[in-house]
C-alpha cells in the first residue's frame, strides 16, 4: 500500500505551553476517503495544521509521498498547492470582496496564467454549485454558501489532498449530504479526501479508513465496521457506537439477517435489511 502522507512520533505544543500532540504517528493511504475523529482537544485540528506546514513539530518528522517536507517557502508553497486545507469556520478563510475573488486568489497566488486562472475558478465554482453567487460579497452569504466557497477555492488550486476540518458543521442535513457528495466526486477522481468530524454516524457511513485521536495521540485506528467495534476505545476517546451498527446488532440478536452478508454502514442498508426480513 502506497502512504501520501506519514505522521512520525511528533510532538507538538503551544507557546502557552498546552501539549496538543505527543508522540504521535499516523500512515495514511493515497486515494482513500479518511476521517480523524475524537473529542474536543483531541489535537485534530492542530494534527491538520501540520499536514501542509502552517504547524511545525518539535520533534518528529512529517513525510509527503515519502519526502519529509521542507519548510523553506518555495517547499511550503508547493506544499499547499498540493495539500488544500479547508477550516471549520469559513470566515476564517474567506477575504475578498467577492467569491469569484477569493476564489481565484489561490491560482493567481501560484502565478499561472491568466487563461488557466479563470477556467480553474470557473470549474471550481461550478463544481460546488455556487458559479451563480460568483459575484455575491462574501459578507452576505449564508453559512453553507460560505463552505462551499472555502471549498471551491482550495479545489482551484487542484490539489492532490483535500484536508476538512468538521467540513459538515453548522449544515441542515440537506446540505451536509451535498457536501459529502463533492468529496466523493473529488475522491473518485483520485484523490484523497481526510475529515475531521464528530458526527459518528456521517464518519460511519462515508469514510474508508478510521483514525480516533485522544489527548493527542492515535488511540486506534481501523475501516469503520471493525473499529467501531471497539467499545472500549471509543468509551476512553468520549465517542459513541454508530446507531446504524447499534440496530443491526439488535437485528442480529434477534435472528432478523437472515441471508445479509455484509454489515450496513448506511440508513438504506438498514432499511433493506428490515424490508427483506418482514
Amino acid at each position: 500500500m502506497e502512504y501520501i502522507l506519514e505522521v512520525e512520533n511528533i510532538d507538538f505544543s503551544y507557546m502557552d505551553g498546552t501539549k496538543a500532540l505527543t508522540n504521535l504517528s499516523m500512515r495514511i493511504p493515497g486515494g482513500k476517503k479518511i476521517a480523524v475523529i475524537g473529542r474536543n482537544g483531541a489535537g485534530k485540528t492542530t494534527l491538520f495544521l501540520h499536514f501542509n506546514g502552517v504547524n511545525r513539530p518539535a520533534k518528529g518528522d512529517i513525510r509527503y509521498k515519502g519526502s519529509k517536507i521542507n519548510y523553506d517557502n518555495k517547499n511550503l508553497k508547493l506544499l499547499r498547492k498540493n495539500i488544500g486545507l479547508v477550516f471549520q469556520d469559513p470566515d476564517d478563510q474567506l477575504f475578498s470582496a467577492n467569491v469569484y475573488q477569493d476564489v481565484s486568489f489561490g491560482p493567481l497566488n501560484l502565478g499561472w496564467p491568466e487563461e488557466k486562472v479563470r477556467m480553474k475558478t470557473e470549474e471550481a465554482l461550478k463544481k460546488t454549485g455556487i458559479w451563480e453567487l460568483r459575484d455575491k460579497p462574501v459578507h452576505f452569504m449564508s453559512h453553507g454558501e460560505k463552505k462551499r466557497a472555502a471549498i471551491a477555492g482550495v479545489l482551484a488550486m487542484e490539489p492532490e489532498v483535500l484536508i476538512l476540518d468538521e467540513p459538515t458543521s453548522g449544515l441542515d442535513p440537506y446540505y451536509s449530504e451535498e457536501i459529502l457528495a463533492l468529496l466523493d466526486e473529488f475522491n473518485a477522481a483520485g484523490s484523497t479526501v481526510i475529515i475531521s468530524s464528530h458526527n459518528i454516524d456521517e464518519v460511519f457511513a462515508w469514510a474508508d479508513y478510521v483514525f480516533i485521536l485522544n489527548e493527542g495521540r492515535v488511540a486506534a485506528e481501523g475501516v469503520p465496521p471493525k473499529l467501531f467495534r471497539k467499545t472500549d476505545v471509543l468509551y476512553g476517546a468520549n465517542l459513541i457506537k454508530p446507531w446504524v451498527l447499534e440496530v443491526y446488532d439488535e437485528l442480529v440478536a434477534a435472528g432478523k439477517t437472515v441471508g445479509h452478508k455484509q454489515e450496513p454502514r448506511t440508513r438504506a442498508d438498514i432499511i433493506n435489511i428490515l424490508k427483506n426480513n418482514r
